[in-house]
Formats: C-alpha cells, sequence, structure tokens
C-alpha cells in the first residue's frame, strides 16, 4: 500500500513538473509576442520631416512714410515717363502734361514716327542678300512693330519713345550688314520734316513734371500724405487709426485726364518708412523699444526685418506700436493700409507633434523621441528649438548624435510613444 501511495505521489509531481515547465516555456516563447501584437502592430509611426513653426499676431497696420504730393501745373492729358515704385533722382522728369489738341498732334507724330521706320524699313530691304543675321533682325523688329501699335492704340505714350529707339537701332544694324541704304530717300526726308514740324507745335503746349526731390514715385495719392507723416506717430490714438478711411485716387493706367492743381504724384523720400498699429495691451507688453522684429506683408507676400521704434501707453486696453523697416519700399508705394503678421519667434529644423515627445523638460527645452531602426524603438534625446499649440521643432543634443541613434530626415518615429519601452519590436 505504502509503494503504491509513493508511486502516484511521484507521478503527480512529474506531471506539476512537466506542467510548469511547459508554463515557463510558454511564457518565454509567446508572451513577448502577444505584448508585440497587442502594442507593437498598434504603434503608427511617421517620418522626420523638415518645417517650420511660428508665433505671430494678426493685425491691421497702416504705412506712414515721408511723402510731398506733386500736383498738376495744367489740365490736359498726363504721360508718364517713370513706372510705379520707381526710383528717381533730383531734376528728373516724371511725367509730362499736354493739353487735348497736343494729344491729337502726338498721335499724328506717333504715326509719322511709323511711316518713317517703314520707309526706312522698306528701304534696307532693297539689297537681296540675306543671312541668318538679317532674318533675326527683321522678326524683332516686326516684334517691336507689333509694340509700338499697341503703345499707341492704347495711348501709352510713356513706352513710344523706347520702342521707337529700340527700332531705329535695329534698321541701323541691319543697314550696316548689307553695306546701309545710302542717301534718303526724298520720301523719308519730306516725312522727316513734317514730323519735326509737328514736334515743335506739340512741344510748345506741354509741361514737364520735375522732381525736386530724390525718392521713390507713386501714382497713388490718397490725402492722408500730409497727416500721417513721422513726426505724428508718438501722437496718434487707437481712435486716430480707427478712422483712417482711405480713398485711393489712382487712376486707370488708360485714364490719362488731369486737372489743374489736383494732385498727380507723389515722391516718397528715404528708403525706410513705419508700420503703425494697435496691439493689446498684453501683448505689447512682450516688446520693447528697439526690440528687432520680423514683419509679414500678406498684401505683397514678404516678411521683412524690422525695429521697434514705439510703443504708447495703454489706451483703453489697446496700444500703438510703430516698427521701422527698410525693405520692398518699391512694392508697397502704393499701400496705404496693411494687413500684417507681427512674428514674435520663428523657427525651422525638424518638425514633429507634441505629442510624440516624452521626458520634456520645460526649464532646460528638452525631451526624448522614440525613433525607430531595424523594428526596434530607440529613446533619443532632443533639444526642443521652438513650439506651438500642436508641434515642436528639434535638433539633436551635442554629443548625443552616434551613427544610427539620431534625429534626421525620413527617419521613422513613433506618433502615440505611450508604453513603449526601449528595444520593443515596432511593426512599420
Amino acid at each position: 500500500m505504502k509503494n503504491t501511495k509513493n508511486t502516484k505521489d511521484k507521478k503527480s509531481r512529474r506531471k506539476i513538473l512537466l506542467r510548469n515547465v511547459f508554463l515557463v516555456l510558454f511564457l518565454i516563447l509567446y508572451i513577448p509576442s502577444l505584448v508585440s501584437w497587442i502594442y507593437g502592430n498598434n504603434v503608427s509611426t511617421e517620418f522626420i520631416r523638415e518645417g517650420e513653426i511660428e508665433s505671430s499676431i494678426n493685425t491691421n497696420a497702416y504705412i506712414v512714410r515721408d511723402e510731398i504730393v506733386i500736383t498738376s501745373p495744367a489740365e490736359g492729358k498726363c504721360i508718364r515717363e517713370k513706372s510705379e515704385g520707381e526710383r528717381v533722382s533730383v531734376n528728373s522728369r516724371i511725367a509730362t502734361i499736354v493739353d487735348n489738341a497736343s494729344l491729337e498732334l502726338l498721335n499724328e507724330l506717333r504715326n509719322l514716327d511709323l511711316k518713317i521706320i517703314e520707309a526706312k524699313r522698306k528701304e534696307s530691304e532693297k539689297s537681296n542678300l540675306f543671312s541668318r543675321d538679317l532674318t533675326k533682325i527683321e522678326k524683332m523688329i516686326d516684334e517691336r512693330l507689333i509694340d509700338l501699335v499697341d503703345c499707341i492704340n492704347k495711348n501709352n505714350f510713356s513706352l513710344i519713345s523706347g520702342i521707337k529707339d529700340e527700332v531705329d537701332e535695329l534698321i541701323l544694324k541691319q543697314a550696316t550688314i548689307i553695306g546701309g541704304y545710302g542717301e534718303k530717300s526724298s520720301h523719308i526726308r519730306s516725312l522727316e520734316i513734317e514730323r519735326d514740324a509737328l514736334q515743335s507745335q506739340v512741344m510748345k503746349n506741354t509741361v514737364d513734371i520735375i522732381s525736386k526731390h530724390t525718392g521713390t514715385v507713386s501714382y497713388v495719392v490718397d490725402g492722408y500724405e500730409n497727416m500721417l507723416t513721422e513726426d505724428v506717430i508718438e501722437k496718434l490714438t487707437v481712435k486716430d487709426l480707427e478712422n483712417i478711411k482711405v480713398r485711393e485716387r489712382q487712376k486707370n493706367h488708360d485714364d490719362l485726364t488731369v486737372y489743374l492743381n489736383e494732385p498727380l504724384i507723389k515722391i516718397i523720400k528715404g528708403i525706410d518708412y513705419h508700420i503703425v498699429f494697435p496691439l493689446d495691451k498684453d501683448e505689447a507688453a512682450n516688446f520693447n523699444t528697439g526690440d528687432k522684429v520680423e514683419v509679414r506683408i500678406n498684401d505683397i507676400d514678404k516678411i521683412v526685418d524690422g525695429t521697434i521704434s514705439y510703443i504708447s501707453e495703454g489706451m483703453d486696453g489697446k496700444c500703438i506700436v510703430s516698427v521701422n523697416v527698410d525693405r520692398n519700399l518699391k512694392e508697397t508705394a502704393s499701400l496705404r493700409n496693411i494687413n500684417i503678421d507681427l512674428i514674435k519667434e520663428r523657427h525651422s529644423g525638424f518638425i514633429v507633434p507634441l505629442e510624440s515627445l516624452v521626458n520634456i523638460n520645460e526649464k532646460n527645452k528638452t525631451a526624448e523621441i522614440i525613433i525607430v531602426r531595424a523594428n526596434r524603438a530607440r529613446f533619443v534625446p532632443v533639444v526642443i528649438k521652438g513650439r506651438d499649440e500642436k508641434f515642436v521643432v528639434i535638433e539633436n543634443v551635442e554629443g548625443e548624435t552616434s551613427t544610427g541613434w539620431k534625429v534626421q530626415r525620413y527617419v521613422p518615429y513613433v506618433l502615440n510613444p505611450k508604453n513603449i519601452e526601449e528595444g520593443q519590436m515596432i511593426e512599420q
């Protein structure tokens, strides 16, 4: 009986041992796979990319410049010699005013110019010599003549003189290649005499607009040129800015009509100007006079560097802020009221979602990101360069960039790092 009982005990112990062995083997072989299935296969990854984030304040603003308004010295038609935003020097001719009678003569004068050009061209074609150069010049003459006719039809007299000079030069080159067209024909001479006579009549009834200052030309006169000046910036109130109603007086380019003593042109002196805007008092408290800032002028889609030149005392919860800039004067010459982003911070580099970082140290601006190589998770320390509500710009910590374990473009990283462990298998 005793032997039988011992035998049963041995069998029972053997069964327990085998069961424990199988249990250990199960834990060793299947639990990691189970964990990987539960976590690894549900881990979202993305590739590290480069980007930019910024912290900015959007607001409406006004441009304050040193401007000189020129009024029309006569009634008639204005022929613009300088384009919008073009720089001029002292004694430069900006535009010419002609009366209505002279405008008709001017049209006749341009038609005569066309006839003279065509006559010279026919003279040069009398030769039977042809070359690749002649063919090229002939094509260029045709193109410029089309442009000349188009300008005449649109009364765009400011461009006619330049095109005519180009055509004359091309015809001279053509004549030089074929040996010149010799003595002018009587037809050409008579046309030139008629042209000179017409030109004398036109000149008697024209008035040139001459710049007395060096600066930038603008044909947009809005009535605030003598009101919004640098010396009044510190006197402006929030209500003053709210009451600015810009009434642009820029004429259509094809509308040449001007009237005596009417504001016609303005010259913007210097190269710098002020961007003035209201800002919430709490926001203004983050800036000081002399701070270097960036301003995005949304109307021209440009970012300009500037310096805060003035911050007013609080007025009904707001302050007046002025930023001095010296770029993109040409592009802003016609603008008064603009929309801007006052950029407080702007950072570029490797950009990832804020939620993808772990162990964030706000004081030291450091954190860790989990990158994936060969399906293994690795915690990599990074420096936080900048952030907003959703994203951060990061860079590698100096001395922590061993080959294969650093942040770089197109390296996969874990988007949802919760419950991820060092070395864990990550299915991609």
